[in-house]
């Protein structure tokens, strides 16, 4: 079996489990590992759902303004058009999935992120990951709103 790629957006490692050429463009699923110091910028998805299942740890998503706490065993559903922000900021490591419906978000995975070298330490995002993403993210429907 094909090593499946793993991306670093927003500090955060992304291993791509199934793509939209996997699901016939259904549904994408990622495989996250966060350190314990990482946060997206608040920001909302014109195409695309997404769903957060953690496995171990805990993550924080500001959802239109609210803030929730997810703990390992929870889930948290995003959906298209309301502002949100994940973070995690305990100091602890998280390891959850994310679901995209449809699929796409790959595509700004690959463009908006960069491809992990093997056994890179992942920490939080240089200046010029942080530039990527905010020139990715038009072209995929994210309209970054704040954070950074």
């Amino acid at each position: 079996m094909a090593r499946k790629p793993e991306f670093i957006l927003a500090g955060v490692l992304m291993k791509q489990q199934l793509s939209g050429k996997d699901t016939s463009g259904t549904f994408s699923l990622f495989e996250n590992r966060s350190g314990g110091q990482s946060k997206t910028p608040i920001h909302v998805h014109a195409n695309d759902d997404e769903t957060l299942f953690i496995m171990e740890g805990e993550m924080k998503a500001l959802i239109a303004g609210e803030e929730q706490t997810i703990k390992a065993g929870e889930s948290v559903f995003l959906p298209r058009g309301i502002p949100h922000q994940l973070m995690n900021t305990s100091g602890l490591p998280a390891h959850y999935m994310l679901l995209c419906t449809p699929s796409g978000f790959e595509g700004f995975l690959a463009e908006g992120g960069r491809l992990r070298v093997e056994n890179e330490e992942v920490g939080p995002p240089w200046p010029e990951d942080i530039d990527r993403l905010k020139a990715a993210a038009p072209k995929f429907g994210i309209t970054l709103l704040s954070g950074w």
